[in-house]
């Protein structure tokens, strides 16, 4: 009889959980976060070949998120 009761409210209270609307889940509508700091990305070099792309530059990635994958063996 818990466990039904312990399921009952938590079935209750999901839908307070969840974002109201469709807007959350709508990119159209999220805002840009502003991220303070004045630093500029370093352009890439010292790059012997570009395996899934042509090569990259700053400018080309400028107003995309990017994400860097530093694997290390060791």
């Amino acid at each position: 009889m818990t466990r039904l009761l312990g399921g009952l409210v938590l079935v209750l209270a999901i839908p307070a959980v969840l974002p109201a609307g469709k807007g959350a889940e709508d990119p159209s509508a999220w805002t840009p976060v502003k991220i303070p700091g004045q630093q500029k990305a370093p352009e890439f070099a010292d790059i012997a070949a570009w395996i899934n792309s042509q090569p990259l530059t700053m400018g080309k990635l400028k107003g995309k998120v990017v994400v860097v994958h530093f694997l290390a063996f060791g």
